[in-house]
């Protein structure tokens, strides 16, 4: 996939990213993803049918929010050892075909060169606030906002991390976040059914994260996750939260809270101030756990560790500011 005479178009070079899913082979205008074939349990991609089926999940959840990126799946073949997209030969591959964005214009990147602006936010607000409300929404959805799976969801967090303790999280963040969540969810009752009743758990976006949104001729927001619906099944209180969360990990507290603001006034779903400290407390919590399990995983480089483990720390810390207020 390297070499620019598997594809049908001969882009002058290809460059290729990886994270522990997938690879990313870049052409140019366009840009090819192909998924590993691993299987962590909460993602199996290990066999060639079930990339394709992915593949395809891909492309249909994505093309809610940005159709003008996601292209298909294009098929790899290969025709005496020879590689090719889309041509004649055997299928050993396939690989979702995407539109490139600017990378300048990735919303992270602009908010490190100091261009985000509340103009923005707001149009940011907007589309995920319309995205939102045409969301699917039914019965077996509105299961995932029940107090139970909330409490399983939280409880996995901790399962999952007391072995980094005292690597990427003390054990006085850890304790603290725990104590907050359960006591969290045990006070809240009330208001976390009437989530469910009024049909705010959706099938959302999942990762809103501020590297998924790119401002360029028109808002695109990308990337959502594709390999396991019960991530993507959620509160949108906790979907805004997340977006709100990564603006203050990237030092961004009036934009994120300028952001939920504008949310909550254009949906006018004001319950959301009742809780969106509780989700992004979680949400923090959640990218340290991810973040964490990079340290673990033999094929990443050092140097990509030692990020992982800045940001881990980075956000463990976050959440243990929002639990103690």
């Amino acid at each position: 996939m390297l070499n620019p005479d598997t594809y049908p178009f001969k882009p002058e070079k290809v460059d290729m990213l990886q994270t522990h899913i997938s690879y990313l082979f870049i052409t140019g205008e366009y840009v090819y993803k192909v998924k590993k074939p691993v299987n962590f349990g909460f993602i199996d991609y290990s066999t060639l049918e079930k990339r394709k089926f992915y593949c395809g999940q891909e492309i249909k959840l994505n093309s809610r929010l940005s159709p003008e990126i996601y292209l298909g799946v294009s098929e790899i073949v290969s025709d005496k050892a020879i590689l090719s997209l889309d041509g004649k030969g055997d299928v050993i591959e396939y690989a979702v075909r995407m539109r490139r964005l600017p990378p300048d214009m990735m919303m992270d990147k602009m908010i490190f060169d100091k261009r985000l602006n509340r103009t923005i936010i707001k149009k940011i607000a907007n589309k995920i606030a319309a995205f939102h409300l045409s969301a699917d929404v039914n019965s077996n959805i509105s299961k995932f906002g029940d107090i139970e799976i909330i409490l399983k969801n939280v409880n996995e967090n901790f399962l999952q991390t007391d072995k980094f303790i005292g690597i990427s999280l003390t054990q006085e963040e850890y304790n603290l976040i725990k104590d907050f969540s359960y006591k969290f969810i045990d006070n809240n009752r009330a208001i976390l059914k009437k989530r469910v009743n009024e049909n705010k758990i959706k099938d959302c976006h999942g990762d809103l994260r501020t590297e998924h949104i790119c401002i360029s001729d028109k808002i695109y927001i990308f990337d959502c996750i594709e390999f396991n619906d019960r991530f993507r099944y959620g509160d949108v209180a906790s979907e805004a939260a997340f977006l709100a969360m990564d603006l203050d990990f990237l030092g961004e507290e009036n934009l994120s809270k300028y952001f939920a603001d504008s949310y909550i006034e254009i949906s006018g779903d004001t319950d959301i101030y009742k809780i969106i400290n509780f989700y992004k407390c979680y949400r923090a919590y959640v990218r340290g756990k991810v973040e964490s399990f990079q340290l673990n995983d033999p094929n990443i480089q050092p140097k990509e560790k030692e990020k992982s483990l800045n940001s881990a720390r980075g956000h463990f810390k976050l959440a243990y500011r929002y639990a103690i207020g």
